[in-house]
This record gives C-alpha cells, structure tokens and sequence, in this order.
C-alpha cells in the first residue's frame, strides 16, 4: 500500500484520465480539420468555402463547438473531490465513450446523416451516464447544472431527429446549417446558464 495521500493518488488518477481523454479529442479535432481542409495531402485554401465544402465546414464547427463545452464540463467533473472508491472507473469508461464518439463524428463530416446519428447516440449516452450518476450518488455538480446538462441532451436529441424527418438524405445545406444552429444555442445556452459553474467569480458575494 503506497504512503501517498489518498485524495493524491484519487488526483494523480484523475489527471491520467484527463490525459487519454484530451489525446481522444485532440485526434478527433486534428481528423476534423483534415477532413474540412484537406484534399490529396494539400490544403484546399478558400475551396474550404465553396459550396461542396460547406456542410463539412458547418459540421466542423458545430463538432468543435459540442466539444467545448463538453470538455469544458469534463475537465470540471473529474477535478471534483469525491470520496467515492470507484467513480473514477465509471468515469474513465464514460469519458472514453463519448471521446470515441466525438471521434467517429470527426470522420463522418461528409455524411451529414451518420455524424446526426453519432451526435444523437453521444448525447443519448451522456444523458443515461449522468441519471446513472444522479441515482448512484456519484456526481458532485449542482443539481441546476446537471439538470441543465440533460435538458441539453434531450432537446438536441428531439432537433436533430426533426431535423432527420424533414430531409431524410440531409443532402440540403439548410439542414446542416440547422444542426450548426442547433450545437451553437447548446453550446451558448450551457455556458451562460452555467457561467458560475464554470467560470466562477473570485469576487466575495
């Protein structure tokens, strides 16, 4: 048994997670732009704006834009203190998953429908993990932040299922304009609702 501290172990495992989390993401957003801005191993220049680019650069930035907050959230979540023997298995197994997600999403912006399909899945997951959490008494964030984070998942989940029914082939530039408008609000709405949370003012109250 090590003479370290306990809650210095719990934070050496915690950053060693945040590590193999942000390699994920950081190879998902390194695999998006590839995709937006890259073709035959040269950069396409200003062809990234013509009109059989767009929906992969709208989908980069709704990707890009998801990430953040999620991220943003994640990082939050494991720095919190927890006396919980297991959380952070549950965590690393969670964070992996969605990291993965965001992955696949990078590789599937020329196919508006499976990139749609993963969002919905990745949200579909994170919003079961965090009920999970809520029942099992393993989450540490306010409960107005949680309940905020599955509103999110939930009304982006019923969007993007709308926005599948009205083009089915999502072969409209509208449609992907959507799913960016879609991830923009998310992503605007979370931080300022949670903007104590996770930008928190030094000022006394």
């Amino acid at each position: 048994m090590s003479d370290r501290p306990v809650d210095e172990i719990r934070k050496s495992s915690a950053n060693a997670l945040k590590m193999v989390y942000y390699v994920i993401l950081g190879l998902a957003i390194a695999a998006a732009l590839h995709k937006t801005f890259v073709k035959s191993d040269s950069f396409i220049g200003f062809q990234c704006f013509s009109q059989d680019n767009l929906d992969r650069l709208f989908l980069l930035l709704a990707l890009v834009f998801t990430i953040c907050r999620f991220v943003n959230g994640a990082s939050l979540h494991l720095d919190m203190p927890s006396k919980k023997r297991f959380k952070l298995l549950f965590d690393f197994i969670a964070f992996f998953l969605q990291a993965s997600f965001f992955y696949l999403m990078a590789l599937s912006l020329d196919k508006p429908v499976t990139f749609s399909l993963l969002f919905g899945l990745m949200l579909l997951f994170d919003a079961i993990w965090l009920i999970l959490l809520r029942i099992t008494k393993y989450i540490e964030e306010p409960y107005m932040t949680v309940n905020q984070w599955l509103l999110s998942d939930c009304i982006i989940i019923i969007a993007l299922f709308l926005i599948y029914k009205i083009d089915t082939t999502m072969v409209s530039i509208w449609s992907v304009v959507a799913i960016l408008a879609v991830a923009t609000i998310a992503t605007t709405l979370d931080y300022y609702s949670n903007k104590d949370f996770y930008f928190p003012s030094s000022s006394p109250k």
